[in-house]
Order: C-alpha cells, then sequence, then structure tokens
C-alpha cells in the first residue's frame, strides 16, 4: 500500500508528526533502538512503532533508520520452542532473560510482546514491504510466524480484550499469508468469542479503560484493513462503532476525561498521562480537544506516545452521531451498564457539568485477574476546583465492592473477608479514598463525617467511626479502618458544588 503523511486525515496526520517528533528526542544510535529517559536501557515493543512511523513519514534517511530498527527488534526476539515465552520479546535489551525453570509470567518476560509486536511488522509488511530487503521481509515473516507459534491455546482467553483482539487479528492475518489454514479458522473463532462475549452486554471485560480503549480501537481497525478476514472485518466494524458510541456516553470534554469506573487505569486525568484513548479521540477531533499531555519532555506513561504514528496509519472510525460528544458536553445524564453476568458486574455514572461520579458493583474472585492492582478503580469522581484545575477522587480497596452513582450521591458498600484480610492484609482492611487537589491539599478540611474540598463538600455517612488522613503535597488519602468484627461497611457520600 506504502501508505504516507499526505495521505492521511489532517487530525491523523499532525498525531503522527507530534508522535515521531517527540519519539526521535529518545533515539539511540549505538543501539538503533530508542531510549525513554526513565528506563535506562533501549527498549524493544515501543521502537518498533517509531520504525512503523517513520516508513510512514519517509523523509531522507527514514527507511534506512526503520530497517536498523527492525533489525534490531527482530534480534531480541526469543526462540527456544517449548518454552512458556518462545515468540516473545524482551522489554528492553538487557533485560534479564528469564529462566529456564518455571520463568513467571509479567515478572520474567511478557507475553503480550508477541500481539503488540507481532501487528506491528504485519503492517510494516502490508504497507512497506517494496521499501524493505528481501532477506529483511523473510526475517520478519519468520519472527510473525514465531510469535504466532509460541503463543500458548490458553495463554489469553477472550476475555482479556485488548490482547485477545490483537490476536485475533494476528491469526487471521497470519493464516492467510502462510497459508496456515488452521490459524485462519482459529483467529475467526476465537475473535468470534470475542465478539459474542461482548454482545452478550455491549461491553468489554475490560470495562472504560483509558489506556487498554485505545489498544481495543487500534486492534478493531486492525480486523477491519488488515486481518485479512471478512469475517472479522464486519465483526470489528460493528464493535468499534459501538465501543466508539459508549466513550460518547462516559466522556465529558469539558474535564477532559472519561467518567470512571475504571477496570484498569494508569491514571486519573488524561492531560496529565499517556492515555492511548486520548490518542484515538486526537485522530476524530483533534489535538485541540484531545485529553493528552502537551508536555515536551517527560510524563506519566510516557513512552505510549510513541504509539502514535501507528494509530494515525491504522485510523478509526467514530460515528457521525458520537462525534459531539467529544468537542462539546451534552448535558446532564446518569448512565448504567452491564459489564459481565459471570460474575455479575454492572456500572454506573452521573455526569454533571462540572462533576462526574463513576462506580462499579463487583465481586473479588480468581475470574477478575486485573482486581488485585492499582489499575482497578471501582469508584471515581473528577469535578473542576475554583482555580480551574481538575480534581480527582479514587477508591484503593481489595475486596467485593458494591458502589453505585447517582445525582450527587455516590454509595459504597462491601463486607469483610476473613481469607481476604489474611491474604491482602491492610488492602482490605482498609477503605481509602484517594483525593487529588491540583492547588494543593493543605485548603482541605476532613473529618469523618465531612470533607470540605476545594470546589465540593461532603457530607459522608458511614459505619466506620475512625478515619486517618494523610497528606502528601496535592494528594490527601482518607483512611477508614474496618473495625474488629464489623462485617459489613457502608459508605454514603452526599456531594454539593461550593464556589
Amino acid at each position: 500500500m506504502n501508505t504516507q503523511l499526505n495521505a492521511l486525515s489532517p487530525f491523523a496526520r499532525s498525531l503522527a508528526v507530534e508522535s515521531l517528533g517527540w519519539s526521535a528526542q529518545w533515539w539511540q544510535p549505538s543501539a538503533s533502538l530508542l531510549d525513554v529517559g526513565f528506563v535506562g536501557q533501549p527498549i524493544v515493543r515501543d521502537s518498533c512503532w517509531f520504525a512503523l512511523g517513520l516508513l510512514l513519514r519517509d523523509e531522507p534517511g527514514d527507511t534506512s533508520q526503520a530497517q536498523a530498527i527492525i533489525d534490531a527488534v527482530l534480534a531480541t526476539q526469543f526462540d527456544e520452542p517449548g518454552a512458556a515465552y518462545h515468540g516473545t520479546f524482551p522489554r528492553w535489551v538487557g533485560e534479564p532473560r528469564p529462566p529456564s525453570q518455571n520463568p513467571q509470567i509479567w515478572r520474567d518476560y511478557d507475553p503480550n510482546w508477541r500481539q503488540f509486536i507481532g501487528t506491528t511488522l504485519a503492517l510494516v509488511l502490508d504497507e512497506y514491504s517494496e521499501r524493505l530487503e528481501a532477506d529483511q521481509i523473510a526475517r520478519i515473516d519468520r519472527a510473525i510466524r514465531l510469535a504466532v507459534e509460541g503463543e500458548p491455546a490458553e495463554r489469553c482467553p477472550a476475555s482479556y480484550t485488548n490482547i485477545a483482539l490483537m490476536k485475533a487479528a494476528l491469526l487471521t492475518w497470519a493464516g492467510e499469508r502462510y497459508g496456515e489454514a488452521g490459524w485462519v479458522a482459529y483467529g475467526e473463532t476465537f475473535g468470534q468469542a470475542v465478539y459474542e462475549l461482548f454482545q452478550q452486554t455491549g461491553a468489554y471485560d475490560e470495562y472504560n479503560s483509558p489506556t487498554y480503549y485505545g489498544v481495543n480501537l487500534y486492534a478493531l481497525a486492525f480486523w477491519r484493513r488488515y486481518a485479512r478476514s471478512q469475517k472479522l472485518a464486519a465483526m470489528g466494524a460493528a464493535m468499534e462503532a459501538a465501543l466508539w458510541r459508549d466513550i460518547a456516553r462516559y466522556y465529558h470534554p469539558a474535564l477532559a476525561n472519561i467518567c470512571g469506573p475504571y477496570t484498569r487505569s494508569y491514571g486519573m486525568d488524561m492531560p496529565r498521562y499517556a492515555a492511548l484513548l486520548g490518542l484515538s479521540v486526537w485522530l476524530g477531533v483533534g489535538k485541540e480537544y484531545a485529553p493528552f499531555p502537551t508536555e515536551p519532555g517527560l510524563f506519566d506513561h510516557c513512552h505510549d506516545f510513541i504509539f502514535g504514528a501507528a494509530f494515525a496509519l491504522i485510523g478509526t472510525e467514530i460515528p457521525a452521531d458520537a462525534l459531539p460528544h467529544f468537542t462539546n458536553f451534552s448535558g446532564e445524564r446518569t448512565l448504567r451498564q452491564p459489564i459481565t453476568s459471570a460474575p455479575e458486574r454492572t456500572a454506573t455514572a452521573w455526569l454533571s457539568d462540572n462533576l462526574m461520579i463513576g462506580a462499579e458493583s463487583t465481586p473479588l474472585d480468581e475470574y477478575a485477574f486485573f482486581k488485585p492492582s492499582d489499575q482497578f478503580h471501582p469508584v471515581t469522581m473528577h469535578w473542576r476546583t475554583p482555580g480551574g484545575g481538575i480534581a480527582w477522587l479514587r477508591l484503593r480497596h481489595i475486596g467485593p465492592v458494591d458502589a453505585s452513582a447517582a445525582p450527587n450521591r455516590l454509595t459504597v458498600a462491601g463486607t469483610f473477608e476473613p481469607s481476604l484480610a489474611e491474604r491482602f492484609g491492610d488492602h482490605h482492611k482498609e477503605w481509602v479514598f484517594e483525593i487529588f487537589l491540583p492547588q494543593g491539599s493543605e485548603g482541605a478540611q476532613v473529618t469523618a463525617g465531612e470533607w470540605a474540598l476545594p470546589g465540593l463538600r461532603v457530607a459522608v455517612t458511614t459505619e466506620v467511626a475512625e478515619m486517618l488522613t494523610e497528606r502528601d503535597g496535592s494528594r490527601l488519602r482518607l483512611i477508614y479502618p474496618v473495625a474488629e468484627g464489623q462485617e459489613r461497611v457502608t459508605f454514603v457520600l452526599a456531594l454539593t458544588e461550593k464556589p
């Protein structure tokens, strides 16, 4: 195809240009890879994204630089048939090689690099093969085959949305290219399972995830444009449109955030960290309205900005009826969305002009692999302070949470589980409301029953008598410890905006 920058939409072109310009500051010629400041070593997956972007830009020297990056990435791939990490890649050059006996997933290796790098290399071949040497094309083909062959069938369930979507895409693409009919059939069957799971409630298990919704949209566009499967193309287009319409319901352009709750989130304020959904919004309405940082150097999760050129190339399709929601607030609303039925999870939200609340009613079990982590936020709030900044709140707690959002009201309940207390200690025994105040926490006046915060007053009704307070600059942690023998805990937060 050989898509060039001038063939992209103006918004996609600006994203590609700015992503490539930002990424170039981390170029490390000695390794032919990027080294994004805080890592301290050349990074592998993100450098592959940069190579794709260079081929898209095609300025003098870009192709040779991209070829060098691709060679450096391919040289790192694990080629150990039978090993759990076969076909994936290290996260950075110099990362310790996984032990041959009992390697630990996530600690010793990241299996998802198969899908991230595999789909990126597939785009390189589909778009820019004519600018690569034949022997390099052969090495890329071999790397993609290893990535597909190394992925255990049971490793990624259909509910692991962002990786599952890329897995189905790569299986069909590779199966067609390499004459592996079984891969195509498996990719379509697996993709159908993801689609049917989505159809049950109109939601993904990884619900309302500012980073992984971006990966979902990237993968769905791959289904639609590159997967070489008419079946995936049709299902991908349907899910892409449905996902954008759901995002539009939760998105608040004046607060520059998607309302919670968040199944998986690396941050709470999208203009302060790189959330891939921000790049997807950029594609639809431009940088002016995109919830994305503007700093030229380092910012939280900034390495994901390197994904920008790939997003620009692959594109997205936002339905016309959803598009206005990303530039103008469409009015106060209360939302309710079933997420899954087994286990039963339900999201609720309320959005108003200057305040929004998100909540999830959810159990905690082994099926929900993401729950005991810092990424899961079943209770959230965002509001605008008198100084014009965005303040936010999130619940930190491991255990069953029954939370619901309503106009100016948040209700949270849970039970004390001895087995969870034994396993997670204070993370289960305490209910922690973490608050960020952009003008600093010093002006906040809080007691167990009332929080006087900049722009918001919260009346708290709860059986928990004690509250501990921790302040750290702009962060305020309100800790409610469960008393011995207290089996059920409830919090009712009544909210009043104040100037």
